[in-house]
């Protein structure tokens, strides 16, 4: 071999091993994490959180079917959507917006803080619409990598 057969062939080796780390390093790059973070680059935290507040949005727009797809697959297999959506136009008020406050977050698990605003109708002559503010505290969970909410029991 000659001086430049052999430094052209030690070149080529560079650069397969520069490819071979930069095509490594491309799938070690978590775009889904294990965990069920979601899109690209999340945390739990922040991925419970879009669900949590896209539920809320469903529910303040009276999207209740949309909504109860959002529930846990062990709560939906004991509440049809049917019976879902027939209580949840049953309450007497209209939720208007919601804030989130905070998510806590284990492996498979978030309990999530939120504010939510709604409004009714007193029946109480001359009261009018009332504003409410509500400080609550949600359970999600993880389940085929994908963040569900566990309703407390119904009220």
């Amino acid at each position: 071999m000659d001086k430049n057969t052999t430094r052209t062939s030690i070149a080529l080796r560079r650069v397969a091993i520069v490819l071979a780390l930069a095509v490594l390093a491309a799938c070690a790059t978590p775009g889904q994490r294990p965990g069920g973070a979601g899109a690209a680059g999340m945390t739990p935290a922040e991925a419970v959180e879009q669900r949590a507040l896209k539920r809320w949005e469903l529910l303040i727009d009276k999207q209740f079917e949309q909504a109860y797809e959002l529930l846990s697959p062990g709560y939906r297999e004991v509440r049809s959507k049917e019976d879902y959506v027939k209580i949840m136009r049953g309450r007497p008020l209209q939720w208007t917006r919601v804030h989130f406050r905070k998510a806590d977050c284990e492996a498979e698990a978030c309990s999530v803080d939120l504010e939510v605003h709604a409004e009714f109708e007193m029946p109480v002559l001359r009261v009018g619409t009332v504003e409410t503010l509500t400080v609550l505290t949600e359970n999600w969970i993880l389940d085929g990598g994908t963040w569900y909410l566990v309703p407390a029991a119904d009220r």
